[in-house]
């Protein structure tokens, strides 16, 4: 099977990660979504996120009414942070006969070399870029690994959880920003 792995805090989850669930499932003909909520990320260490437990289950929430996605509970448990590798490594333990594509959004581009072990990343997995039209990328030219990415375009989504968090804040409507079915809990949790 082919699957498609999109990872972060979700704090929120929101349409914009919807989208881009949709359009990487289609636009790479894979088998499934799985979303891959963090337990404790490395480069944002100093947020306020809600427990593990909350974000997943709004995922589940928001995730029961599309077949081909699913919840990844993997990174629970871990009281270390959460590195992709290891969690890549989990999963081919798991899923031993199955492609994986990590799906992401090209402010990683020049952020990749932070990563942990992202060499082995590069060798292990497809990772899967979709493009932004205001990405400066003057800067990516020199990059040995660029022919290793696979880039995607799409329809730009401007929706982010810091604005969705905002709006709660300011008592502001977020309808189109998140799922309908979450809005009155994700009001409840980050009011």
């Amino acid at each position: 099977m082919k699957i498609g792995l999109l990872g972060g805090s979700f704090n929120p989850v929101h349409n914009g990660h919807l989208a881009i669930a949709k359009n990487a499932l289609e636009q790479l003909e894979l088998d499934k979504i799985l979303f891959l909520p963090v337990g404790r990320h490395p480069l944002k260490t100093d947020r306020n996120i809600p427990p593990f437990e909350i974000r997943y289950n709004l995922l589940e929430t928001v995730l029961k009414s599309f077949p081909d996605f699913e919840v990844s509970n993997l990174d629970e448990k871990s009281e270390n942070l959460n590195y992709t590798d290891e969690l890549i490594k989990k999963l081919k333990s798991k899923y031993p006969d199955n492609e994986f594509f990590f799906i992401t959004g090209d402010d990683i581009v020049l952020e990749l070399p932070r990563w942990h072990n992202y060499k082995w990343l590069l060798d292990n997995i497809k990772i899967v870029v979709f493009n932004r039209p205001d990405t400066d990328k003057s800067d990516w030219k020199n990059l040995d690994y660029l022919n290793k990415l696979i880039f995607l375009e799409m329809k730009p989504v401007n929706i982010s959880s810091n604005e969705i968090r905002e709006k709660i804040k300011k008592k502001e409507s977020i309808s189109r920003l998140v799922p309908e079915i979450i809005i009155n809990e994700v009001k409840k949790i980050y009011s």
